[in-house]
Formats: C-alpha cells, sequence, structure tokens
C-alpha cells in the first residue's frame, strides 16, 4: 500500500470513528435529557421538578403546533400545559392564534359557562367550539388557579362583532359616542365577510380617535378589551401574510398593562422556529424578553387527520436526525426531549427552540 492510499485510509477510518463517537455520544445525551408524558395523566414528579428550574427564568413558553392545525390532540396538550403552568408556576394568562375578539369571548364563556358567548367555529358547522373550551370552564370552576386568554393576532369576522357587543354596556351612552354604539349593536355578527368587518372598524377607529375619554367613561373595566379591538393593524386579510411583527406588538401592548412575570401561548410551529425572523425569534430579542422566550417546537410521527396531509416542514432540515436518533429513544405517543442544555451535541438542534416534543400515532 502507497504512502498515499494509508494517509487516505487513515483519514476515512478517522471521520468514521469521530461520526460514530459523536453520534453515539448525542443519543447518550438525549437518553439523559427525554420525558415520557402521557396527555390524561399528565407529567411525572421528576419531569415537574425539572420544568420548575427549568421554566423559571423565561417570561414566556411557547407551544408549538406542528403537522396541522387539524390535530386535535392539541385540545389536550394545551390543557395540560395550562394546568400544569397555573399550578406549579403561577400562570394565569395565555393565548392561542387568535386575536382579542376571540379571547373576550372565550373569557366570558369561562365566567359562566354561557356558550352563547362563544364564537362559533367555520369548520364545525358554525358551531362553537365545546371539545376545546369546556375543559378550561371545569377547570376553572373546579380550581384555585384561574386562566383567562388574551389575543394576538388579527381579529376574525366570526368574533369581532359579538365580542364588541359583549363590552357594551346596556345603558345609553352620550350623544357624542351614540353613532358609534349603533354601529356595533346594529352590526350583524353572522356576516363573516372580511370587506364588511373591515369597514365597520375604520368607522369605530375614526370614532375612538375623536372621543377616547368618552368610550372610556362608557365602557369602564372592559375598555382595554374594546380598545385592542379597534385599534389592531392586523386584519382578516391577514391569513396568509406576515403577522409575526404585528402579533409581537400586541403581545407587548397587554404586556405592558399585565407585566405577568410568565406567559404560556401556543402558535402554530410557522411562528415558533428560532432560525427564522418570526413570533418566537422577534420578541426574544425585544426589552425584558431578551433570551426569555422558551419554545417547545414538535414533530408528528405517524399522525393523521382527514383534513389534510400532516407535514413537518419547519424542521425538515433536522428531520432526518429526528428520525435516525430521537425516535428511536420514543417509548410512548408523547416524549419531549430537553436541548435547553449548553452541549455542541445538541447545539443544532436547540437554534430551532429549547426543547422538543415528538408526538406518535395521533389525530
Amino acid at each position: 500500500m502507497t504512502a498515499v492510499r494509508k494517509i487516505l485510509l487513515s483519514n476515512i477510518l478517522t471521520v468514521f470513528f469521530l461520526t460514530t463517537t459523536a453520534q453515539t455520544d448525542l443519543s447518550q445525551y438525549l437518553e439523559k435529557h427525554k420525558y415520557s408524558f402521557n396527555l390524561d395523566k399528565g407529567f411525572d414528579k421528576q419531569t415537574l421538578d425539572s420544568f420548575k428550574i427549568k421554566f423559571k427564568d423565561y417570561k414566556l413558553i411557547l407551544q408549538a403546533e406542528g403537522g396541522s392545525h387539524y390535530l386535535k390532540f392539541y385540545y389536550k396538550l394545551n390543557l395540560l400545559w395550562a394546568k400544569t403552568l397555573s399550578e406549579n408556576l403561577g400562570v394565569k394568562n395565555m393565548f392561542l392564534e387568535f386575536g382579542a375578539p376571540a379571547a373576550v369571548c372565550v373569557n366570558n364563556y369561562l365566567k359562566a359557562g354561557d356558550s352563547t358567548k362563544l364564537f362559533t367555529s367555520p369548520y364545525l358547522k358554525n358551531k362553537p367550539n365545546m371539545e376545546l373550551w369546556k375543559p378550561y370552564f371545569d377547570y376553572n370552576k373546579n380550581s384555585t388557579s384561574k386562566i383567562s386568554f388574551f389575543g394576538i393576532d388579527f381579529n376574525h369576522p366570526s368574533s369581532y362583532l359579538k365580542a364588541l357587543k359583549q363590552l357594551i354596556p346596556e345603558n345609553q351612552p352620550n350623544e357624542s359616542i351614540s353613532k358609534a354604539i349603533e354601529i356595533i349593536k346594529g352590526g350583524d355578527e353572522t356576516n363573516n365577510d372580511c370587506s364588511y368587518i373591515l369597514k365597520l372598524n375604520s368607522k369605530l377607529k375614526e370614532e375612538l380617535n375623536n372621543n377616547k375619554q368618552e368610550f372610556m367613561n362608557f365602557i369602564g373595566t372592559k375598555y382595554l378589551d374594546f380598545e385592542r379591538i379597534i385599534i389592531n393593524e392586523g386584519t382578516c386579510k391577514d391569513e396568509r401574510r406576515n403577522r409575526n411583527y404585528n402579533m409581537v406588538d400586541n403581545f407587548l401592548l397587554f404586556d405592558s398593562k399585565v407585566n405577568d412575570n410568565l406567559y404560556y401561548g401556543k402558535l402554530g410551529m410557522a411562528h415558533t422556529i428560532f432560525k427564522n425572523k418570526v413570533f418566537a425569534s422577534i420578541l426574544n430579542e425585544k426589552p425584558n424578553f431578551e433570551n426569555k422566550v422558551c419554545v417547545i417546537n414538535i414533530y408528528c410521527h405517524n399522525c393523521s387527520t382527514p383534513q389534510e396531509k400532516v407535514s413537518n416542514y419547519p424542521l425538515n432540515k433536522i428531520e432526518d436526525d429526528i428520525i435516525n436518533y430521537f425516535l428511536p429513544l420514543c417509548t410512548s405517543d408523547f416524549t419531549i426531549f430537553d436541548l435547553s442544555g449548553s452541549s455542541e451535541l445538541v447545539r443544532k438542534y436547540k437554534e430551532y427552540g429549547q426543547f422538543l416534543i415528538i408526538a406518535k400515532n395521533q389525530d
């Protein structure tokens, strides 16, 4: 064998040895930093103790919704996080991927269980999604730690007028704002046409700009909800547009009024991947939130829904590694991997988010 061939063989063997060692080390690291859990039983004590330590320095725990918006297991997963963070870290306020009007309707439902307060879902033959909301009502009813919602996204037509009508008092307003109140009371809340809603909002925004103090006096303690709906820069035409910056602005506006130590939120994974310029990464650079956003991404394996094909495309650059190294370690339907450490072994995965859940065989 020539000297050149010996050098080449030596280099190949070295690369093979280092690669194999790194893969072994990664698998060993992941094995030590994974937690299995069950949507009904929740997290065991060891996992909870770890979360209490890991989460205490963050201001937002952000759960991604990956695979598909239509996967129903997210109902239970979101509720599990809400309960866990409420009972163990004092979280009171959380958000989903909806606007301030939807939050008003949900919070009013949670107070008394009156489903007529809820907005209807176009995906459920224009009925309220009780499968999603009733468990939160039951939890609040039987718990001392209550949960409420706030909205950071655009105003959807299905909740816009319904929410405004719930914010308006029964008594008569002053003449200066009577026109605006009549616009709200006379509005057709079953009309889900975006242009119709935008025209109403344009008129109400003008009225609010001219008579802010009168609106404050008339609406009272519910005024901030009213204002957040009217001044929202996002619109119902933004569903397929970049909404991330407006969502950050709406979140920070809510935080400026509430100033909680910790929030919980759930957004589609297109808004959570740290490597991209999206809600999570933008907020993570803002004052008071710098390096205080914790992202829990999700990979769906063998998941399905009749509405559409399940896709993990936001994780496509690390999908092969997830399949080869993470997935074989998953001994239950749900496993969460802690990637928040400083080890170089997980640095490229941590760039997407500090935690990764693998969900198997879900619909």
